[in-house]
């Protein structure tokens, strides 16, 4: 997956700070960026803040020592793929063994060797890397098998059924069940089509090179509010929003997170005497975070935790039509720009969107 480029970052967690200036001098020398605590407690609170990409950790520190610390973590499903690097002058084969049993990918004694620690936490990013890539091109293929088991075969065998009714029809010479049928059949195909386009589409995000720009999204949200509208021509949709930063990332891929945000907030507001789409931002340290509130019908919140999963639907297709890709599409665009999304909602109150994209501070300077 190709996305904004972002130095990974790397935790160390060492009780001595002469250590951690040391072996943190080092890491900078690739870029990287560097995070450090000093015990066991303050590791948690951390990795609560942001998983790292690679941990580098000490054992002999007071308290918990690193084998239990790096037991502790690869026991916690959030945080075990994170590759562990014990970085101590406790280097016996019994102990080195111990590390290794306790989860850890790999072990270097100190004095530390500048060039060995670089290449070996080199080599460690890039098997991660390789891994994730693997586990996503895993669940496109479980996704896959998901369209082809029911999300097609629901409207194929539908197309199989009506195919048998036009032919009795054209027996019979029945002109206007003909018509009728034919039309049927022609908006179940429409729709079996642009289910295979939207996932096609969303399959291909995973290798998409990210074309990375400055992007006015205030010109954008305007840009796209303006369409949205033209295709909800009945429906009375006020677009409230205040100023928007401009962001470094891919504008057709922003372009469409945004129309399917908006898209869905008109979709669930159309029963409203008057839909209201309300879009801000706010900035923490190196983070833009954007909100998109609508005076939908909402849902409960115990079905947010899965509502960016693919084909996930929390409404009958007959009430609110849809193909359950588009929150999917979202989650993984916003991924490619470095950032996160998730979705607050309350039962006939609204939802509200939220998603993060890094600031460019070298672009600042």
């Amino acid at each position: 997956m190709n996305h904004i480029n972002k130095s990974p970052e790397i935790l160390i967690i060492d009780d001595t700070p002469e250590h951690i200036h040391f072996v943190a001098s080092i890491i900078r020398r690739r870029k990287y960026r560097v995070r450090a605590v000093t015990g066991a407690l303050q590791a948690f609170a951390a990795l609560e803040k942001g998983i790292p990409d690679l941990i580098l950790l000490d054992v002999l520190m007071p308290g918990m020592n690193g084998f239990e610390l790096c037991t502790l973590i690869k026991a916690d499903r959030l945080y075990s793929s994170i590759p562990i690097i014990f970085l101590t002058s406790v280097n016996d084969s019994e102990n080195i063994v111990r590390g290794f049993e306790a989860g850890a990918q790999d072990y270097v004694s100190k004095p530390v060797n500048a060039r060995e620690l670089l290449a070996r936490i080199e080599t460690h990013l890039n098997l991660k890397k390789r891994t994730d890539r693997l586990l996503e091109a895993y669940r496109d293929i479980d996704n896959f098998n998901h369209v082809i088991s029911h999300d097609l075969k629901t409207p194929v065998c539908s197309i199989y059924k009506l195919a048998g009714f036009l032919r009795a029809a054209v027996e019979s010479g029945d002109t206007k069940e003909i018509c009728e049928i034919s039309d049927i059949l022609m908006e179940k195909a429409a729709g079996t089509v642009e289910l295979v386009d939207k996932y096609t589409r969303l399959v291909k995000l995973s290798s998409a090179a990210v074309n990375t720009c400055e992007v006015n999204m205030d010109c954008l949200a305007l840009k796209v509010m303006e369409e949205i509208k033209k295709t909800h021509p009945g429906q009375r949709i006020v677009f409230e929003k205040k100023p928007l930063p401009v962001v470094h990332g891919d504008s057709l891929l922003l372009e469409q997170v945004l129309v399917n945000i908006f898209s869905n907030a008109a979709k669930y507001s159309r029963k409203r005497a008057e839909t209201v789409i309300h879009m801000s931002c706010s900035r923490k340290d190196c983070e833009y975070t954007f909100s998109v509130k609508d005076n939908g019908v909402g849902f409960e919140m115990k079905y947010a935790e899965n509502i960016f999963n693919l084909f996930v639907r929390l409404h009958e297709q007959n009430e609110y039509e849809g193909t359950g890709i588009g929150l999917s599409t979202v989650k993984k665009i916003i991924c490619l720009h470095g950032g996160k999304v998730w979705i607050t909602a309350e039962a006939d109150k609204g939802a509200e969107v939220c998603f993060t994209l890094p600031v460019e501070i070298e672009a600042e300077a």
